[in-house]
């Protein structure tokens, strides 16, 4: 089979490998069909991905079809469209055993710890596979897995109907934080410099877009919301000046989520923080949001292919990623397929 491997930073290539079988009866064989690339992928092709091993077979937004099940597997049958849950975890670390499998101690993602989905057949246990709608396209139903996290930082910031949210970046998981937020009954305003992601978060149906480097980002605040401030503030940026802005908008009793690593320590307030009792809330992966997203994902199409910008053969794979890296680009999701 072929798969796209990162063998170090900055060499990327597809090989030619054995198709997998599976050796467990709770295993299933997936032929996969499409898989979306994402910022963490990048952060392996570049090297900075504090979590990746190499050489290492990348992607975990991955959709496919099963073509082969074990004979103890009883939640999916051949022919079923399926997107991958890519993690694993122990089951017995404090994290799991409180709810929190998506943090375990032993956590392991598909396509930074262990091998993922930019391959043409995965086997895996019958779990780590969600069927979504068959009136989904192979590329929208990978746009699954990102929904799933726009989902867990809205869990973790508690995000209630009538709340004021504030998104700093229109990128990928900027756009699907705002989604969700919206499905949950919010009032949300992104915040965007680059004029090209502005105008694709017009077209996705984001109003309240601004651009901080042309308008007042705090006088729209204060007028949006009666100068109550912002009750939730996610950051897609990683940035210390962006993320000491966004705090001194947050209303008391408000919630802030980081959504980027960033590549360096990042002081906080603590009077502010304190005299507010404003809650700090780490996010990472999902914790039981693949059934939820699935449920409504066909009723997403008309986002998912504006959010979906290019799509590309696998055997396009290099053009793809410099796609995605480009400074300049225009694009939001670049989805890969095999036929």
């Amino acid at each position: 089979m072929k798969a796209i491997q990162i063998k170090k930073p900055y060499e990327i290539e597809m090989i030619e490998l054995e198709t997998p079988k599976i050796t467990k009866p709770e295993q299933v064989l997936v032929k996969v069909r499409a898989f979306g690339i994402c910022g963490s992928d990048v952060g392996i092709y570049k090297g900075a991905n504090p979590f990746a091993t190499y050489p290492r077979i990348i992607g975990h937004e991955v959709s496919g079809e099963i073509i082969e099940i074990g004979e103890k597997v009883d939640s999916l049958k051949v022919g079923d469209k399926v997107v991958l849950e890519p993690i694993e975890f122990c089951g017995e670390c404090y994290a799991c055993t409180h709810g929190r499998h998506n943090v375990c101690k032993s956590l392991e993602v598909y396509g930074v710890h262990r091998d993922g989905g930019f391959c043409e057949y995965m086997v895996t246990d019958q779990s780590k596979w969600h069927k979504v709608d068959d009136s989904l396209t192979f590329a929208q139903a990978a746009v699954a897995e990102p929904f799933t996290i726009g989902e867990q930082c809205n869990s973790r910031a508690n995000v209630q109907e009538g709340d004021w949210v504030l998104i700093t970046g229109a990128g990928p998981m900027g756009i699907l934080a705002h989604e969700v937020a919206k499905m949950r009954g919010a009032n949300v305003i992104v915040s965007e410099i680059n004029p090209k992601r502005v105008k694709a978060a017009r077209e996705m149906g984001i109003e309240n877009i601004v651009n901080p480097s042309t308008d007042n980002l705090g006088e729209v605040i204060d007028e949006l919301t009666h100068g109550e401030g912002i009750n939730v503030f996610f950051d897609g940026t990683g940035v210390q000046s962006v993320i000491e802005e966004g705090i001194g908008y947050l209303s008391p009793a408000a919630r802030f989520v980081p959504l980027a690593f960033g590549d360096k320590d990042i002081p906080l307030n603590y009077k502010t923080l304190n005299k507010k009792e404003i809650g700090v809330l780490g996010t990472r992966l999902q914790y039981e949001k693949f059934d939820n997203v699935v449920s409504y994902l066909h009723e997403k199409t008309d986002l998912i292919d504006k959010y979906v910008t290019h799509i590309f053969p696998a055997e396009n794979y290099k053009e793809a990623f410099e796609t995605f890296m480009d400074p300049d680009t225009d694009a939001i999701k670049v989805v890969l397929t095999f036929d």
